[in-house]
């Protein structure tokens, strides 16, 4: 794969999420009428001899038609020298080798977009220029209007519209909203060296007219940004939202797939994800915004909760997912769970489904598509919590709706996904098949997850490990049959890494269930299920795949169960530092970095996992020259300064860290056993209080 780190590092470029674009509309060739019925000039009838000679043939225009020139090769294809079918989103040579394919945009293009920007430059100059006017003291503002009117004298062409009684301008554009619109980011990308090869898309692919009905907070231009990040990003991991569904009611002011509730919530997940183009860290906008908009969740939580429909289902589990990142899952799981409790009351993952009923044929397909996403994504991000915090699940078993192979070639067929706000690269994302793949996965995590419940407690019998034996062999058969279309080596989207991200941690998971509870001194009945030598493989491989998150996405938007994975790699990785071995202080600079990223837009959680890293590293005591300075200076700000024992006092987090290093917490003339603490908050009670000066 391409390293492209060198444009994606700390200050790179971001990440957003993936929504469809239009498909090709048909035949790459333009009808022409020179293709059917052409006529020849007359001439006198042909002699006998002459008739043997006289074979039709096309005209030049026919042939020409048959070699239609391609307006633009690919990336790809321009660079090797071959020939490019023009397809979209991914030309037919691409599309064969598994590569990237991106289309450039053309000289008088880029000439067009520079001075779009230009103009917008200079709209929102002039406006910042009137609103100084506008709100300075009396006394100065006969200054500031002389210093203009000298300025007209030599320029009329360019003042005039500052100097203008009443401008008519303001009624029609508007200054773009600092931080918060793909305007801004427009604006400051001028300024950036890369501006001229990383192009920004003109538009949000998510376009919003009507969010005054929904809400005061943001106007339509935010809006389309925020929700753009969040379809692009966030919801293509586990498809909870249905976009065009959703999209379709809030446009037109219904409830059967939006509610007022689920807008909030959604554009506070926007905010987590945007950011300064310049200035990554500078998200006091986002924050201010985001503290009204979390306001106003609270707040129609309490009028919304009773409802029985999908919008509340959904907005329950994202309140869930933020109240983890706040570092008190206890409550946040409690709202997944509730969620997951209403989905069963109203038997949304059921074939017959009054919610999902539908009178026309079309609208019943999409309809039916979306339940068969939604229903599975409850159940994923259920089955999840319940393995992360050992929680009961609510289902006794998978949804009954799902897709086939066939309907996923199908409808994958034309989408593209782009890393919002950025134009490039542009990649074939492969949606359904890779929600279709999951589901299956998500089914055995759920019975790893029901399986880990009875312990710690008995101890485990031979067929225990006949269960766990057979669980893995089920996780193997489900990778091994994985379409080359969701392979990280053809497929880097960040719902791909993450679904594989997802497979390793699985593995981890059900290993750890036999290391805590088994005997250690006796040997594994079954030889090809050695859960050390499995979840170390595991470990390793979540290790090289951060690797690959990282220099194809960098850290400016990142899917929010990234957080969890950071944490996995980033403990593993202290254990892993060795002189032979550099690629573990890669995996361990990029975990920490990550998770320094992610704080800027979510919760506490990310610095109790910062902190349990850096105290994890006291712990080891590794040689200094092994830790890379850039996980020195973020660790160095969490150690006191942004993470006190306070911090871990007001940690509510059950959430189970099972891949501590084995000899941590263990002390001269204590035995041998080192410490089990296993929920969050106690693991970092326990590191704090061990001897490492």
């Amino acid at each position: 794969m391409e390293d492209t780190s060198s444009e994606r590092n700390v200050t790179d470029q971001p990440q957003q999420l993936a929504t469809p674009l239009d498909s090709d509309p048909g035949s790459p060739f333009p009808p022409s009428s020179n293709t059917t019925g052409a006529r020849f000039p007359s001439r006198p009838s042909p002699t006998a001899s002459e008739a043997k000679v006289l074979i039709p043939r096309s005209n030049a225009s026919d042939r020409v038609l048959g070699h239609a020139r391609i307006p633009r090769a690919c990336a790809n294809c321009q660079k090797k020298k071959t020939k490019c079918d023009g397809r979209k989103p991914t030309c037919g040579l691409c599309l064969r080798s598994g590569t990237l394919c991106a289309y450039t945009k053309s000289k008088r293009e880029n000439q067009q977009l520079q001075v779009q920007s230009l103009e917008q430059r200079v709209l929102a100059y002039e406006s910042l220029l009137r609103e100084i006017v506008s709100q300075s003291p009396q006394d100065n503002r006969q200054s500031i209007h002389d210093a203009i009117q000298s300025r007209f004298q030599a320029s009329p062409e360019f003042f005039s519209t500052l100097l203008a009684p009443n401008p008519r301008t303001e009624q029609h554009i508007s200054s773009p909203k600092p931080g918060l619109s793909l305007a801004r980011m427009h604006q400051a990308w001028q300024s950036s060296e890369r501006s001229s090869t990383l192009a920004l898309l003109q538009q949000p692919p998510v376009r919003i007219t009507s969010i005054q009905h929904w809400t005061s907070l943001v106007d339509d231009e935010v809006a389309s940004h925020l929700l753009s990040l969040y379809f692009t990003w966030e919801n293509p991991t586990w498809h909870l939202i249905d976009q065009t569904l959703f999209v379709h009611d809030l446009e037109h002011r219904r409830t059967r797939f939006c509610s007022s509730l689920l807008v909030h919530t959604l554009l506070f997940f926007g905010c987590s994800f945007s950011y300064n183009l310049t200035r990554i860290t500078d998200r006091r906008e986002e924050k201010v915004l985001g503290e009204k908009l979390y306001a106003a969740i609270q707040r129609l939580w309490l009028q919304e909760k009773e409802s029985s429909d999908l919008p509340t289902i959904q907005s329950s589990i994202l309140i869930g997912l933020l109240c983890c990142t706040f570092g008190i899952d206890k409550m946040g799981t409690n709202y997944i769970i509730h969620a997951a409790e209403l989905s069963d009351k109203l038997k949304l993952d059921k074939s017959d489904c009054p919610y999902f009923s539908s009178d026309t044929s079309d609208e019943r397909t999409m309809i039916s598509n979306c339940q068969k996403l939604v229903s599975w994504a409850i159940f994923d991000i259920q089955a999840l919590a319940c393995q992360v915090y050992r929680k009961a699940s609510s289902y006794e078993e998978p949804p009954a709706v799902r897709f086939y192979p066939e309907e996923t070639t199908m409808l994958d067929e034309g989408f593209e996904w782009r890393p919002y706000p950025f134009q490039a690269p542009v990649s074939q994302p492969f949606f359904y098949t890779a929600a279709r793949v999951r589901s299956g996965l998500v089914a055995i995590v759920h019975d790893i997850a029901r399986f880990a419940l009875r312990f710690p407690g008995p101890i485990l019998t031979r067929e225990d490990w006949a269960y766990g034996s057979n669980l893995h062999r089920m996780l193997l058969d489900w990778h091994n049959l994985l379409p080359w279309s969701v392979l990280p080596r053809h497929n880097t989207t960040p719902h791909v890494l993450c679904l594989h991200l997802y497979y390793q941690s699985t593995i981890v998971s059900l290993c750890e269930i036999f290391l805590l509870n088994a005997d250690p001194t006796s040997i594994p009945p079954f030889p090809s299920f050695d859960p050390l030598r499995l979840k170390f493989q595991a470990l390793d491989v979540i290790g090289s795949l951060i690797l690959i998150y990282k220099s194809t996405h960098g850290y400016k938007s990142i899917p929010i169960v990234m957080l969890h994975y950071f944490c996995v790699a980033g403990v593993h990785a202290v254990s892993r530092l060795h002189p032979d071995s550099p690629r573990w202080g890669l995996v361990l600079e990029s975990s920490v970095i990550g998770l320094w990223h992610m704080s800027l837009g979510w919760g506490r959680l990310c610095k109790a996992f910062l902190r349990t890293i850096d105290l994890v590293l006291k712990a080891r005591s590794p040689d200094e020259s092994l830790i890379p300075p850039k996980v020195t200076s973020i660790l160095s700000q969490i150690n006191g300064n942004l993470w006190t024992g306070m911090d871990t006092g007001a940690l509510a987090a059950d959430y189970v860290v099972y891949h501590v290093p084995d000899d941590l917490g263990k002390a001269p003339g204590k035995g041998n056993g080192g410490f089990k603490a296993h929920a969050l908050q106690e693991l970092l009670a326990a590191l704090e209080g061990l001897d490492v000066s």
